[in-house]
């Protein structure tokens, strides 16, 4: 197969696994159902879920085909918090339904941190395009 075929082929997979990650979060947030106490809480913290999901998946899609050496930019601390950032909103997500008392909170902060998140990836972005290019 031709480099350029085998190139366009892992693009197409990745983009495919992505989209099929993404889709099963979808399905099993089911943010279309609103919560019967929270239903503004609850909803804008899957919303929140979803695009943190989206821009995390974008980003790693950019990290997979940069062809710049990425060594001097991540530092040990912005390793942390990347790994942090992957782990962290979905332990946060799987833990919301055992949560019983100041739920609301929860879920205002939680969305809270989800958009930081999103924030950090593009800072992190943006900075890799301004440093490489």
């Amino acid at each position: 197969m031709h480099p350029g075929g085998t190139q366009i082929l892992i693009r197409i997979l990745l983009i495919a696994g992505f989209g099929v990650l993404y889709f099963l979060a979808l399905v099993l947030l089911r943010p279309y159902l609103p919560h019967r106490k929270h239903k503004f809480s609850y909803l804008f913290m899957k919303v929140s879920y979803l695009i943190y999901l989206f821009v995390v998946l974008a980003f790693f899609y950019f990290l997979a085909f940069y062809q710049k050496n990425l060594d001097e930019y991540y530092n040990t601390v912005r390793l942390i918090l990347v790994f942090l950032s992957l782990f962290l909103p979905t332990i946060i997500m799987l833990v919301r339904k055992k949560i019983r008392h100041k739920r609301h909170l929860y879920n205002w902060t939680f969305s809270l941190f989800h958009l930081a998140i999103v924030v950090f990836y593009f800072i992190m972005y943006f900075q890799i395009l301004a440093l490489y290019d």
